[in-house]
C-alpha cells in the first residue's frame, strides 16, 4: 500500500513551527512509501472531525475529560483504519513515518489538546514522532484497539479511563499481546475498580504470571477465570 510519510526531523521541525503559530503545508514535506494502491484517507479525515467535536464539547481543564475523549478517539481511529489490510508490500500502520504525517496533517489539534501540559513546556516530540508507540498520542490510541482485540470490543473498553491503566498496565507490558486477558482486566476494573496502588500491584502480579502461563492462547472464559482468581488471592477481604 502506498502512503504519505514524514521523517522524524521534518516532523519535529514542522511541529515546532505549528506550535509557534505557523500553518505550514504538511503535504509539501511528505515522501511516499510502499507500493500498490494509495491509502484512502477519507475516513481518517472524518474521524479527525468527530474527535474534534468531542474535544470541543469537553471541559478542557478537566483531565478526566481528556481521558474520556482519548477513549472515544480510540474507537474512531481504529474504525477509520480497519479497511487497511495487512499487505506484504507495506502496511502504513507499522511505519512511524505514517503516524507522524497523521499527527500533523489531521490530528494536530487533538494531539496538542490531549498533551497540553507537556506541549506548553516544550516537551512535545515524543507525542508526535511515533518513536515510542506507548507515548505518541495516535499510536497509543490505536494500540488500545489492538490490545482489546478489535472494534467490536472497543466501546466497552472506553469505560475504563486513565493514562496509568492503559499505558502502564496494558500497552507497556506483555498483557497487550493477549486480548482476552485485556478484556477481562478491563471488565474487572470497570465493574469493581481498584484504587491506584492496588491496581499497580495487581497489574505487576499479573505480568509476572507470564513466566508460567501462555495467556495468548486463553479464550475469554479462561481469561476471566485468571483475573478473578488473582483478584480473590490478592484482595481476599473483598470476597469474604
Amino acid at each position: 500500500m502506498r502512503y504519505p510519510a514524514l521523517s522524524r526531523d521534518r516532523c519535529v521541525e514542522l511541529a515546532r513551527r505549528m506550535i509557534a503559530g505557523e500553518t505550514p503545508d504538511i503535504d509539501e514535506h511528505v515522501t511516499w512509501q510502499g507500493l500498490g494502491e494509495t491509502v484512502d484517507l477519507d475516513e481518517l479525515r472524518h474521524a479527525a472531525d468527530l474527535i474534534g467535536e468531542e474535544m470541543h464539547s469537553a471541559k478542557t481543564d478537566n483531565y478526566r475529560e481528556r481521558y474520556r475523549v482519548e477513549g472515544t478517539a480510540a474507537v474512531l481511529l481504529y474504525q477509520a483504519l480497519k479497511h487497511i489490510d495487512n499487505d506484504v508490500r507495506g502496511d502504513p500502520r507499522d511505519d512511524p513515518a505514517f503516524w507522524r504525517y497523521l499527527s500533523l496533517a489531521y490530528f494536530w489539534e487533538f494531539v496538542r489538546w490531549r498533551e497540553q501540559g507537556p506541549f506548553a513546556r516544550g516537551n512535545f516530540e515524543k507525542y508526535v514522532d511515533a518513536e515510542s508507540p506507548t507515548e505518541c498520542v495516535l499510536t497509543r490510541v490505536y494500540a488500545r484497539g489492538a490490545s482489546v482485540g478489535g472494534l467490536e470490543y472497543l466501546d466497552s473498553a472506553t469505560a475504563v479511563a486513565g493514562t496509568d491503566f492503559w499505558r502502564s498496565h496494558i500497552l507497556r507490558v506483555r498483557t497487550a499481546m493477549a486480548p482476552p486477558v485485556v478484556r477481562a482486566f478491563v471488565e474487572m476494573q470497570a465493574a469493581h475498580p481498584l484504587k491506584t496502588d492496588d491496581l499497580r500491584a495487581f497489574a505487576k502480579a499479573l505480568t509476572k504470571t507470564w513466566a508460567n502461563v501462555v495467556p495468548m492462547i486463553y479464550d475469554d472464559e479462561d481469561a476471566r477465570a485468571l483475573i478473578n482468581e488473582f483478584r480473590r488471592e490478592m484482595f481476599p477481604i473483598e470476597s469474604g
